[in-house]
């Protein structure tokens, strides 16, 4: 992935399936996914809250995320 002032460039041929990348692009988070059938997901993030906690641990990324989704299913539950 290559991150310029005019965008994300990805190299879907150099990303590793079931792995999630993400990058910081003009004040939002990027997730990408490559599934086991080579099909590109992207997802973006653009709840200032969530950026910030992911800023500031950026090794804990998986975490906030599950979390973010387990939130999410129980919200929806209702």
């Amino acid at each position: 992935m290559i991150i310029t002032d005019s965008g994300i460039k990805l190299i879907p041929n150099k990303m590793k399936k079931e792995e999630l990348y993400h990058c910081f692009y003009e004040n939002r988070i990027f997730l990408f996914f490559k599934d086991n059938e080579d099909v590109l997901h992207c997802y973006e993030i653009s709840d200032i809250d969530i950026i910030n906690q992911i800023k500031q641990n950026p090794d804990k990324i998986d975490v906030i995320l599950n979390n973010l989704a387990k939130d999410y299913s129980k919200k929806n539950e209702d």
